[in-house]
């Protein structure tokens, strides 16, 4: 099971990684619609046309996407109508299995230390290099479990 979910994991770092170099591309200032709309010299008349709208529809769906309140659909409609594919993605800041281990790293340490405590009040605490192989053990067994009790404050 452990192997299956690595698998996976990988399988969707592998799609993801594709889109990682979109992350640091800013958003043109006019917005995508009118950047490509002027690009392809597509007047608002036409583009309303296509759309089968008023030309003030499409000055409001062009000012909605610039302050980041337009729906999925319509830019779904507008880049079809300019020709163009609408791709929607969430592109993770760094590898899913980084963000799980640096995670799993955070529950780690938040079980360890309650019990570190106790045991250095009974004399028997650990040392860094026990401490830390311990909390390389329990991050390896919390990836290898339910990940979602990595997310979930009240099961931990």
């Amino acid at each position: 099971m452990v192997k299956f979910k690595k698998l996976i994991l990988h399988q969707i770092q592998e799609k993801l990684h594709k889109y990682s170099n979109l992350i640091n591309q800013k958003t043109p200032k006019n917005g995508w619609i009118r950047t490509i709309r002027d690009a392809l010299g597509i007047s608002s008349y036409v583009l309303a046309d296509r759309l089968h709208c008023s030309r003030v529809n499409i000055t409001t769906i062009e000012q909605r996407e610039k302050q980041g309140n337009i729906t999925i659909e319509t830019l779904e409609q507008v880049a079809k109508a300019l020709n163009c594919k609408f791709v929607y993605a969430l592109v993770p800041l760094e590898p899913l299995d980084v963000i799980l281990e640096k995670q799993a790293r955070v529950v780690a340490k938040r079980i360890m230390l309650p019990i570190n405590h106790s045991m250095k009040l009974e004399d028997q605490g650990l040392n860094l290099k026990q401490l830390q192989e311990q909390e390389d053990d329990l991050v390896q067994e919390l990836l290898a479990g339910n990940l979602k009790k990595l997310w979930d404050n009240n099961e931990i």
